[in-house]
């Protein structure tokens, strides 16, 4: 299988996690990096983001069927990880050019936060659309998608692994996340234990300027890339906080914090209770209570919160919550619809 692969190809990204899961998998890859067309300037980039036109996101349509016409009909799958800058134009290009089984994935709540006319006006010319959000399939079925897939977040393998732990970067209780006024009550509970507590994140920095509690928690705007994940191996507790701003059920840190061998704290949830078996291989709270209560027990029984996140650990890999579990599965989806198209016509919409 030959894959164009479109997206933000950053080191350390979750993007570029996947597309290495997909290249262990025998996955034969041609990687399009969308991160290339950002301008020098920021305002440039700020009205692209904000109005989904401009330079940036006329430069990156352009070459982008440009790249899938040099392909020609050497190509399989064009796969397009958040794809919110891609055009339905551009799509219809890279069909006609190569034929390919057009995808998209995408980790990130597609349609109720992250949607542009963009995407919108595209999705029906997918052939599977790939989400992690339960409560967004239907939506997606709404607005056209002709597949829906319904995967979840993942941890990769390598890096979110057991590991020896960073003095620099230690601590009782971790959270990791940008700020939102949910995630602010939880985090000082954690801090009024009087557990050592440290918050990574975009947004706390100026949230701890105004709320004096905040800053014996508070590290910075964020921790990136192997930093990160040293920090999850570093702390005694991870959070699991999940977001107000959407109906989130899980998330990646669901997922990254037990592959390392840290203990998942995290907000109860049937998708949560789903992964990880309650008070065996991972704990979960409903209440403010209820996590002030946990917080201090696991961290006065430093055994038992380590056979919590062993088996935490052990379930992780069992379970298949790895990219290369989750990129498997999409890689045979994507395959029964080659199968599938084979059989019977072109539709004549592309």
């Amino acid at each position: 299988m030959k894959m164009l692969y479109i997206g933000p190809l950053n080191e350390g990204g979750t993007c570029l996690d996947r597309m290495r899961a997909l290249q262990d998998l025998g996955v034969e890859i041609v990687p399009f990096d969308i991160l290339r067309f950002d301008s020098p300037l920021r305002i440039v980039n700020s009205l692209a983001h904000r109005l989904g036109a401009g330079p940036p996101v006329w430069g990156l349509n352009r070459s982008l069927a440009e790249r899938a016409a040099a392909l020609d009909a050497g190509l399989d799958v064009a796969y397009v990880d958040k794809g919110v800058w891609i055009g339905s134009e551009t799509l219809r290009a890279i069909r006609r050019a190569t034929g390919a089984v057009l995808v998209h994935f995408t980790p990130d709540p597609a349609l109720l936060f992250h949607s542009t006319r963009h995407f919108l006006r595209s999705l029906p010319l997918y052939d599977l659309c790939v989400t992690t959000k339960p409560w967004e399939v239907e939506l997606y079925r709404r607005h056209g998608a002709r597949r829906v897939y319904l995967t979840h977040q993942a941890f990769e393998r390598a890096r979110f692994a057991p590991g020896p732990a960073d003095p620099l970067l230690a601590s009782d209780v971790l959270f990791v996340g940008h700020y939102e006024p949910a995630y602010a009550a939880p985090v000082r509970v954690a801090v009024e234990t009087g557990a050592r507590v440290k918050v990574w994140g975009r947004g706390w920095p100026r949230y701890a300027r105004l709320h004096r509690w905040a800053g014996r928690a508070v590290q910075g705007d964020g921790i990136w890339r192997d930093d990160y994940a040293r920090a999850i191996r570093s702390a005694a507790i991870g959070l699991g906080l999940l977001s107000k701003c959407v109906p989130e059920t899980s998330t990646t840190r669901s997922f990254e914090i037990p592959a390392c061998g840290t203990f998942l704290l995290g907000e109860r949830t049937d998708e949560h209770s789903g992964f990880f078996s309650e008070g065996s291989e991972a704990e979960f709270f409903g209440s403010k209570d209820e996590l002030r209560r946990k917080i201090t027990y696991y961290l006065e029984r430093p055994d038992e919160r380590r056979r919590v996140a062993a088996a935490g650990r052990e379930r992780a890999l069992r379970s298949g919550y790895s990219n290369h579990d989750r990129m498997r599965d999409v890689v045979r989806e994507i395959s029964e619809i080659a199968g599938e198209r084979a059989a019977r016509p072109a539709r004549p919409d592309a």
